[in-house]
C-alpha cells in the first residue's frame, strides 16, 4: 500500500500562474487530503508539456523506473497511449478540473484528494520512499512543478 506523505507546489513564473493553495490536511487519523489551487493569469492555455519523473530515496532522491515528457493536450485526448502515466493520473482525475483536453480557460484546482489503497496498485515498486516530480511547461517555458512524496509499505 502507498501513503501520501507531502506535496510541494512551486511556481517559477508568478506573472503567468501562482499557487494560492497547496496543502495537505489531516481529515482523520492516518488519512490526509490534498488541496491545490493554481491561479492562471494568462488564459487560455492551448499547449502544455508535462515531465513526470519517479525518484527513489537512497542517499537523496535518485531517478528510478521512469522519466518521461509528454504533450499534455495530446495525452488528455489519448491517455491510454501512456499507460504508466495514466495509472498514476487516474488516481487524481476525479478530484480535479485538470481532467480534459486543451484549451484550459480556468484556474487549475485539486480538491479533497484522498489516496485510496488501490490507486497505485499497478506500479511495480519495492517498499521505500519515493518522490514523483512533475514539471509543467507552456510555450516550452518551465512554469512550475510539483513534488509528491509517497511511501510504499507492505
Amino acid at each position: 500500500a502507498f501513503k501520501l506523505q507531502n506535496v510541494i507546489c512551486k511556481s517559477l513564473d508568478t506573472s503567468y500562474a501562482e499557487f494560492t493553495r497547496c496543502e495537505m490536511k489531516v481529515v482523520r487519523r492516518g488519512v490526509a487530503a490534498f488541496f491545490m489551487h493554481c491561479k492562471v493569469y494568462k488564459l487560455p492555455v492551448t499547449n502544455a508539456d508535462v515531465s513526470v519523473s519517479l525518484l527513489k530515496k537512497s542517499n537523496g532522491y535518485r531517478p528510478f523506473l521512469f522519466n518521461q515528457t509528454l504533450d499534455y493536450c495530446y495525452y488528455m485526448r489519448n491517455p491510454q497511449a501512456y499507460p504508466l502515466i495514466y495509472s498514476m493520473h487516474k488516481a487524481f482525475m476525479p478530484y480535479s478540473n485538470i481532467n480534459h483536453s486543451c484549451p484550459y480557460e480556468h484556474d487549475l484546482i485539486m480538491s479533497n484528494l484522498i489516496y485510496k489503497e488501490d490507486d497505485l496498485k499497478d506500479l511495480p515498486l519495492p517498499t521505500g520512499d519515493y518522490m514523483i516530480r512533475i514539471g509543467v511547461r507552456t510555450q516550452k517555458i518551465l512554469r512550475g512543478f510539483f513534488k509528491i512524496f509517497i511511501s510504499k509499505i507492505n
